[in-house]
Order: C-alpha cells, then structure tokens, then sequence
C-alpha cells in the first residue's frame, strides 16, 4: 500500500513539473537574430521581431501575384503593388482589403507611394519596344467611402517628364519606384538611368537629377586613362554609375537609396541616407547586403532593409548594424522566412510588412518587435530628442536583456558624455570598443585635468630644466658621472651587449656597418636573433601597451603565435628569397650579412616606437598626426636603411639594388606558394592517414 503512496505520489510530482514547464513554452522561431559585435561579426543576439501571421489570401478571397512594393500611410493602411494582377489593393489596419483597383489601366505597377490621399504608382508599361514607355500613375483616394468607384479616382496620368536633357539623352521611361515628398516633388528610379533619380515635379517638368552613386574607377583604369587617353588605336572601357533601384522618404526630409551591386565581405555603401543635396550620412563601409532591395524609414531614426532572399536588416540613424533577422526559406510555409522577398513597410503600432513576391508563396509576413527591441527603440528616441540622462536608465535596461550588447555601451556612454559625466563616458566607450567617442571623452578629461594642474606641471618642468643645470655644472668640478656610469660601461663590455650597441650604428653608418659585418664579422648571428627577438617582444609591448584610441586589436582574441609569426616569417622568408636572388645576381654578401644587414635597417624602430607607444596614451584623434607621422618615419627611415644595407651587403649599383628588391619580392611570393603547398600536402597526408587509422580501429 506505501508503494502504491508513493509511486502515486512520484507521478503526480512529474505531471505537476511538466506541466508547469508546459505553461512556460514559447514557440520557437525558425530564425535566427544577429547583431554586430566590437570586431563587425555577425553574433547571435536576443530576438527582435517575431513574425506574427502570414496573409496569403486576402480578406475578399483574391490572392497576391508577385507584388513589388507595399507601402503605409499615416492612418496605417496598406497599399500593395500587385504586380501579377495589374492592380494596386489598398488594406485598413485591420487587414481587411478595401479597395482594388486599377487593372483597367495599369500594366506592371512596380513602385508605390501615398502622400496626402494621393497614390503615386510607378508603372513600369509592357516595355515591348523603345517606342512602349512607361507611366505614373496619380488617383486620389476617400477612404470615408466604401465603394471603390467612389472612393478612387485618377487625378492624371504622366509619361515621360517634359526636359531639353532628357530628349537630348534618349531616355527611355520606364518607372520602377517612386517616393514623394510634401511639395508633392517626385523622385523617380527609372530603369537604366545611371545619373541618378528623377526629381520629377507635379507639372510633370523635369528639375534633376538626384542621388546619383559615385563612378568606382581602380588606379590600373587610372593609368591607362593617362597613357592611352590620346591613342585612337587603344578602346578604353567607359565607366558609368551604378543605377539606383530604390528610394524611399522619411519625415524629416531624408531619403534612403538602394542600389543593388557586389560587395565584398557585406561592407560597402550600396544603402545611403541622402539629404536634398545628395549628401550620404552613412559610412561607405556600413555592414550591408549586394542583394538588398527595399528600405523603409522607421519611427525613431532607425531604417529597415530587406534583401531578396528575405534577410531584414534594421540599422539606426548613423547606419549601425542594430538587428539582422529572418532569411531564406524552402517552402514549407514557415514564418518568418521567404522564398523571395522584394519590400518591406512598417505601421505607427511598429509592425512590419515584408512581401514574399514568390509565385509559389505570393504572401505578406507581418512581424511585431519583441519588448528587448522596444527597448532599444525607447533609448533610441530618448537620445534623439537630448535626453541623455533618461536613456542612461533605458540602456541599463537593454544590458539586463543582453549584456554583451555593445550599442548600450556606447549609448550609455553617449549619455555620460553629453551629461559631462566623462569618465564614466570613457569607461563606457571602451568597452564598447567606440575609440572616436573614447576620443572625445579623453579629451575633454585632459583639457579639465591641464587647467587646474597648470601650475604644478609649469614648476615640474622648471625644477626638471633647474636639476640638469646643477648636475651640469657640479659635474664639472666633482667629475661624478662617470663613477655613476661605471658599471654600465663595464657591461657594455660584454660581447654581446657590445654587439647589440654596434647594431645602431646602421642607423647612422650604414655602409661602414655593413663593411664591418661583413668584412670583420663584427656581429654574430646569435645577436642578429637577439635583436629579432627584441623587435618581436617591442611589438609585442606596443600591441598591449598603446593607447586605447589608437589600437588597432582587442587583447583578448589576440593569438600571441599568430602574431609572432606575422613579423618573424615575412623577415626571414625575405632574407632567404633576397639571397638567392643575390646568388642568382653575382652579389657578395653571404647569408649571415644578409641577415644582419636586413635586422639593422630595422633599428629605426628600437629609437621611434617606444616614444610613440608612451604618446599614444595622451593623445586623442585631433592630434593624430603626432602618432602617425612618426610611424611614418619608422617605416620611411627602416624602408632607406635597408636599400643602403642591400646595395652596400652585395655591392650593387642603384640600378641593381632597385631591381634585386624587386626580385625578392616575387621570390618571397614563390618561396610562400611553396610553403603552402608543402603545408597543405602534409596536412592531407595526415588526414589520410588518420582516416586509415579510424577504419583499422573500427574494423577491429
């Protein structure tokens, strides 16, 4: 009878348990959210958005048929595209469809815009021939009525606009996108127009062209454009902008274009932020997509993208990577992925609109943000309207969803600098590896330190000139330096120390340095690799010790070998490619000169850097070029030093040196094609031996 107590007791406990658990289970999505960390990798992050519903037929039993646009207006109705079905289908918040229209006149409406109960719809026309143009579209819209007869009518119908510019041109109209701004202006992309968008006003006139993308020309373009320009026998290839594909307008007169092209490791600036002028406020490396094709202003700043393959993109003012979510999908109807997406829109309430324009799928997804956004969004419009304190607390909120999110850091520290709290602002910005905003903190800290500390650091730099005066003078009658310096110079005796101090010589007398090294054997070997191995361990200071705003590594991922081997590899390979090449060239240096004379031109750089580390922790952005015009030198200084050194080791003319460098910089790419050829065939031959070791043990 216990057991039967007890084992009823056991059962209701696990029932008990997982129903609880039960209660607790959230459908999981069947994406992923990622977000940028300090390095500009994608890393996964809380989620976002949650997709919420898929409309694939709609209320009055139609369907979709690869639409190409949506867009909302300032009610929250939807107006979508329908391409497939001639026809534009206007949706109340709800998603209830209240009207459709216009199959009796349009042909392939692509582009969609609403402006004080105007519809502006880009059609793109049959396109058939040159002579079969495009058209734009204008009704104007009641929404108070119910039926669309009377609800929709057609304010006028555009061709191509009326310009001198673009008859003399030859363009061809034919719309693909369309936004309008409130003079009622519209900015047309057109497809193939190179220059830009149509600035395109409501008399149909046209006024300019706007936003156009830059010409990327390459500097071998570059040169034949200078030594072919006048050759009538030499065809060079026309360069020509990347046309826009799609615009679109937010309420603060910024205009966002998408312009779809390669980019190479997602960084380039194929999304802009344009104002009137044409101005990009974004940066030309902002993480972004080649296959991007809609943009939509959000409601604090931020901007949503949306990539053919349906991965979303929300970015903030400055064009930061905030959120990367949804994707590809396969076609079993899942939400939140796509087969093809082709626009994005987003309502008052935050909810987002992503067309699926698939045949197969013909499909809106709506997405809602899930309350870790919501947060971010607060402590975004807090700091867009100057209120910093409040959205220190608001990201302090964000840090408890997430507390590896960086963009809270530098928000936060936004805050603190703008509050003048500026050293918790630096803290802030350090950890979120923000080295511009970091910049700006340090010097507002140093500035403040400098003015109440004046006078101490003036007296300090007296009693400092003052002492030198004294020992000067005092040394003179009592002669006591150089008992003070004794035992440095007996130990400068040593050989090997001997042998590094002669090593500075190349600095000043490169040539009779390299006489001595290799006429009298003047330094050994053992101290060339002492002097390398300095040179690694200098760097090796240099990586952790300089200043923050000026570092160009996060000590943590640092991998000390790697490292290592980055500076030690590329000087011994050089060494033995220039060698054979002076072997090759009747050159009169042996290995071991060759060695020594390379590590000498290095010592610039034993004098320079060490100053410039100690710099770099007291200087900010402003003064830059105190840090890298030394570098500079270093670099300039080494890179002299080793022509000398080279010329002097083999004896060779000018001529000579210029064209054995050469020589040994095609070697050093053969010597490390051969490198990793060796290294991939050891490594293949390991696997397969490894693999036959696995099935041995297996069998058996």
């Amino acid at each position: 009878m216990k057991k039967k107590l007890i084992i009823a007791f056991v059962w209701m406990l696990l029932i008990g348990v997982f129903a609880a658990n039960l209660s607790s289970v959230k459908a999981i999505s069947a994406y992923k959210t990622y977000t940028l960390n300090r390095n500009g990798r994608l890393v996964e992050t809380n989620e976002a958005y949650e997709a919420i519903y898929m409309i694939r037929t709609l209320s009055d039993g139609s369907q979709l048929s690869g639409a190409k646009d949506i867009f909302v207006d300032e009610d929250d109705y939807i107006y979508v595209a329908d391409t497939g079905n001639k026809r534009i289908v206007v949706m109340n918040p709800e998603l209830e469809v209240c009207y459709s229209f216009g199959s009796d006149l349009l042909v392939r409406p692509l582009g969609i815009a609403v402006r004080d109960n105007r519809i502006y719809v880009a059609d793109y026309g049959r396109a058939l021939s040159n002579q079969d143009i495009g058209q734009i579209v204008i009704y104007a819209i009641d929404k108070t009525e119910t039926e669309v007869e009377d609800a929709i009518s057609v304010l006028s119908v555009l061709s191509t606009p009326s310009s001198d510019i673009l008859q003399a041109e030859g363009m061809i109209f034919r719309p693909q996108k369309i936004a309008v701004d409130q003079n009622h202006t519209m900015y047309i992309v057109n497809e193939g127009t190179t220059n830009g968008v149509l600035m395109v006003n409501q008399n149909n006139r046209f006024i300019n062209y706007f936003a156009s993308n830059p010409i990327d020309i390459t500097l071998w373009q570059r040169l034949q454009r200078i030594f072919y320009q006048h050759n009538e026998n030499v065809n060079l290839t026309k360069n020509i902008p990347v046309p826009v594909t799609n615009i679109s307008l937010d309420g603060r007169g910024y205009f966002y274009t998408v312009t779809q092209t390669l980019v190479e490791r997602n960084m380039g600036d194929n999304v802009k932020k344009v104002n009137i002028g044409g101005v990009n406020f974004f940066s030309n490396k902002m993480f972004t997509y080649g296959n991007t094709v809609d943009s939509w202003p959000g409601k604090v700043g931020n901007m949503y993208t949306v990539t053919s393959d349906g991965a979303i993109v929300e970015y903030d003012q400055e064009g930061n990577l905030l959120f990367k979510f949804a994707g590809k999908g396969t076609g079993n109807d899942k939400l939140g992925l796509f087969l093809s997406a082709s626009a994005i829109a987003q309502d008052s309430t935050g909810r987002l609109f992503v067309v699926d324009d698939n045949q197969s799928r013909n499909s809106i997804q709506i997405f809602r943000s899930t309350p870790f956004a919501e947060k971010i969004h607060q402590a975004l419009d807090l700091f867009n309207q100057a209120k910093y304190v409040e959205s220190i607390d608001v990201w302090q909120d964000v840090l408890r969803y997430n507390s590896m999110f960086d963009l809270a850091y530098k928000g936060i520290g936004l805050g603190y600098l703008m509050n003048e709290q500026y050293e918790e602002a630096k803290t802030y910005f350090e950890i979120a590896y923000d080295q511009e905003n970091y910049s700006e903190a340090y010097w507002e800290i140093r500035n403040i330190y400098l003015i109440n500390h004046f006078e101490w650091i003036f007296f300090g730099v007296i009693v400092i000139v003052l002492l030198g005066v004294v020992i000067s003078i005092t040394n003179r009658k009592y002669a006591y330096l150089p008992r003070v310096f004794a035992p440095i110079k007996r130990l400068s005796q040593n050989r090997y120390v001997d042998e590094l101090l002669f090593m500075f010589h190349f600095i000043r007398h490169p040539e009779d340095s390299c006489y001595e090294v290799k006429r009298r054997n003047r330094v050994s070997v053992m101290t060339g690799f002492l002097v390398l191995l300095l040179f690694v361990a200098l760097n090796v200071i240099g990586m952790v010790a300089t200043g923050f705003i000026f570092s160009g590594i996060i000590i943590e991922e640092v991998i000390l070998f790697n490292e290592v081997m980055k500076i030690v590899l590329p000087i011994l390979i050089f060494v033995i490619a220039n060698y054979l090449i002076s072997s090759l060239m009747e050159g009169e240096g042996t290995l071991k000169a060759t060695f020594l004379s390379t590590i000498g031109s290095l010592m610039p750089i034993f004098l320079i850097y060490p100053i410039v580390i100690i710099m770099s922790n007291f200087l900010t952005l402003n003064e830059q070029f105190l840090y890298w015009f030394p570098m500079f030198v270093i670099f300039l200084w080494s890179g002299i030093l080793l022509f000398f050194n080279i010329k002097e080791t083999h004896n060779y003319s000018v001529t000579q040196t210029f064209v054995n460098l050469f020589l040994s910089l095609l070697m050093m790419v053969v010597i490390i094609t051969v490198l990793i050829m060796v290294y991939l065939m050891i490594f293949q031959v390991g696997a397969f031996i490894t693999d036959i070791i696995k099935e041995v043990i297996i069998r058996e």
